[in-house]
């Protein structure tokens, strides 16, 4: 927005209209049009603006292509994010604690160890031109390593990090380690 602002001032200076250049100047500046359009182009201009400026020699066409450039920065809209995040609440509004992140609890599963699993990536995807090998395969999970488990962990809340009793789990004989003293079913 500035960018465009210091382009359109500098070239009216550079043809003499000064009382245009101060109307233009109180137009940018006026607070009511600051506050309904906040980072407009908060980084970047598009070419397509810069196409629209008058250039320096042309002094007949500066008023008609700044007047014509003015309404359409106006008209244009901010459009929403669109960009998934998956980050940790660290503060919640209400008690002020960690939030789980709800897609971690959705796609990975906690083994009493420690250790997470997830399913194959694509398991569901393009069957059709797997064999029917691979699509057994692919039905099967795997360990995620243990920089991937420590983040899971930090992503969770203490209630997920504890073992989960189910009826009739699959996942029983999976639950002990005897590498790691916290799991082992044997004395050491």
């Amino acid at each position: 927005m500035f960018a465009i602002k210091n382009v359109i001032l500098t070239s009216l200076r550079l043809s003499n209209y000064s009382k245009t250049t101060n109307n233009l100047t109180v137009l940018f500046n006026n607070k009511c049009l600051s506050s309904i359009l906040p980072n407009l182009f908060s980084t970047s201009v598009p070419n397509s603006l810069f196409r629209q400026l008058p250039s320096i020699s042309t002094n007949t066409s500066i008023l008609s292509s700044v007047s014509s450039l003015v309404p359409s920065l106006f008209s244009q809209k901010a459009l929403p994010c669109l960009q998934q995040t998956r980050s940790v609440t660290k503060w919640s509004l209400n008690k002020g604690k960690r939030k789980t992140v709800k897609a971690v609890v959705a796609r990975f599963y906690r083994l009493g160890w420690g250790a997470w699993i997830r399913p194959m990536v694509g398991r569901n995807k393009r069957h059709w031109s797997k064999t029917a090998k691979r699509k057994i395969r692919s039905e099967k999970h795997v360990f995620c390593n243990s920089t991937q488990s420590t983040l899971l962990d930090k992503m969770v809340t203490k209630y997920w990090r504890k073992r989960r009793f189910y009826i009739d789990d699959v996942y029983e004989p999976y639950h002990q380690r005897e590498e790691y003293s916290s799991s082992a079913v044997k004395p050491h």
